[in-house]
């Protein structure tokens, strides 16, 4: 009975014993366990779990290679893990690790988003320079106080409001475009988001005990609001797209160091506070991102006068152009006047102004470039047109099109070969011509003009036509309108020469007496039917 009792004991150890076992599937982990805390793993090189939660303090596994950090989670009595500059790809679930207060696994490669919701001890979170793409899941961790995620490939984070007592929060070098509402972490104290996508910061108002804010780097085109952080002493908005600044930012008490530079802002901007950044060290506001260019096209033959329209209601700026680094102009006023580089084949001059001002010596405003084109007058080669006409009334189309530098202000000009009636367009199109061939003239400016070799032909349509000789021979002397309604009759020049009611008989007689010889054209009822008419004698 005895040896069979051992047996039953025996028995139970050894299930309880294989059930308190786990496998370490990473190598370079598991050396470092059977080196560092040898009781921890049996002879077949598992972990025995109960040996694991006895261990208390730090882990430190630094520099060995490793993969796969499976296990640490069962030590839970241990209170800092530091396993830097390994080749980690992933995390355990950490939720057994109650005891755990400081993680440092920065350094590695983690993709995988580890979950420490449940870890009520913790604190410290260092998972800077790895490869998350998400978030780590936090919740339920009333006393963390630091979240160092800087580095990574993270492109939205959720919300912190499950982590009240959060007093730092790094976030930086990431591909964040947007932040949570942060408004419940009123005990941040240092907000870290540069080097993102960011186009705008949450609202910063309830977050009176801000010290530090790091923000530069991003897409800011809006200052944020920062007139209730009353405690904030480091500010850096460096790097991004502001262009104006808020009244009493600069000059506050509690500034230490504060970054504006490479912002838009101009010496309009900067130049009531130039006692104070001239002053003081706490600033750095150069340089400023170069303001924009432009391009600009001419003719041959033409004056061009550029603005760079910065700052020109300030008093005393000197604003020096330049053509490479020769200067070629200097005054107070914003303008220079460009004209048609020199040399065979040099067709573009690129010039760009410096911008400064005795108030502030160590700002120097740059302009983008501004590309001057200077481009050939249009010649009749240049041009093509389209000409549709579907009857014979005031149906026809034409469209003008120029090959080449077409200046904003050109006009065309269409001549009637048979009426000399002119018709005017500012663009490249005319509807509702009548006859059926145009001259075409170009105006483009007031010294590059053009008249096309040829006329601008309609196309031919089938028109009604008769003949009348009205010479009271008995012989075609009249023409007779049937219908309801009004015929207009106009000469070849479109002068009306006659009026009357449907249905009418025209014996040949104007306005004046009896019409010339020549091509008439009558049309009824607003041009709804058209007769073309050669009068002859």
């Amino acid at each position: 009975m005895k040896k069979l009792f051992f047996h039953i004991v025996f028995i139970l150890l050894s299930i309880i014993g294989y059930g308190q076992t786990v496998s370490i599937p990473d190598p370079a982990f598991l050396s470092f366990l059977k080196l560092n805390y040898p009781l921890t793993i049996n002879a077949s090189d598992k972990l025995i779990i109960s040996s694991a939660a006895q261990v208390t303090g730090n882990i430190s596994c630094g520099s060995l290679g490793i993969v796969n950090l499976e296990g640490i989670q069962y030590f839970s009595q241990v209170t800092k893990v530091s396993a830097i500059n390994n080749n980690i790809v992933s995390l355990p679930s950490l939720l057994p690790m109650t005891a755990l207060q400081t993680l440092h696994i920065y350094g590695n490669q983690i993709s995988i988003t580890p979950d420490f919701r449940g870890m009520v001890n913790l604190k410290t979170v260092l998972l800077y320079d790895n490869d998350l793409t998400q978030m780590p899941l936090f919740g339920n961790n009333p006393i963390i106080e630091e979240i160092i995620i800087s580095k990574n490939s993270i492109s939205s984070i959720t919300s912190l409001s499950d982590v009240p007592s959060l007093l730092k929060l790094d976030i930086g070098e990431n591909q964040l475009t947007v932040l949570p509402d942060l408004s419940l972490n009123v005990n941040l104290q240092e907000l870290v988001c540069w080097s993102n996508q960011l186009t705008t910061l949450p609202s910063l108002t309830n977050l009176v005990n801000l010290t530090r804010l790091n923000a530069g780097r991003n897409k800011l085109t809006v200052f944020p609001d920062i007139s209730k952080n009353t405690q904030l002493s480091i500010l850096a908005l460096d790097n991004n797209l502001l262009t104006v600044i808020p009244k009493n930012i600069i000059g506050s008490a509690s500034f230490t160091s504060v970054k504006l530079y490479n912002n838009y802002f101009t010496i309009q901007d900067l130049g009531p506070y130039a006692g104070i950044l001239t002053a003081s060290n706490i600033y750095t506001y150069v340089p400023m991102l170069p303001q924009a260019g432009d391009t600009i096209d001419a003719y041959y033959n033409e004056s061009v006068i550029i603005h760079s329209y910065v700052d020109n209601i300030v008093l005393n700026e000197t604003y020096t152009w330049y053509e490479g680094i020769t200067s070629i102009g200097s005054s107070f006023k914003d303008a220079v006047t460009i004209t048609q580089p020199s040399g065979v084949g040099i067709t573009n001059r690129y010039i760009y102004a410096k911008i400064t001002h005795p108030s502030l010596t160590s700002l120097v405003l740059v302009t983008d470039t501004f590309l001057v084109r200077f481009n050939p007058c249009p010649t009749s080669g240049n041009v093509t047109y389209t000409s549709d006409k579907k009857d014979c009334g005031n149906s026809g189309k034409i469209e003008v099109m120029v090959q080449g530098y077409v200046a904003p202000q050109t006009s065309y000009i269409l001549t009637s070969t048979s009426f000399g009636t002119m018709e005017y367009s500012s663009l490249n199109k005319f509807i509702g011509l009548s006859d059926t061939a145009y001259a075409l003239h170009v105006d483009f400016t007031s010294t590059c003009m053009l008249d096309y070799n040829t006329h601008l032909k309609m196309p031919q349509v089938d028109c009604n036509e008769a003949f009348m000789t009205p010479n009271n021979d008995g012989d075609m002397d009249t023409y007779f309108f049937p219908g309801k309604g009004t015929v207009i009759i106009y000469d070849k020049y479109g002068k009306e020469v006659k009026r009357a009611s449907l249905p009418f008989e025209w014996d040949g007689s104007g306005n004046s007496g009896l019409v010339q010889p020549g091509y008439y054209i009558g049309v009824m009822n607003g041009g709804k039917d058209r007769m073309n008419i050669s009068v002859l004698y």
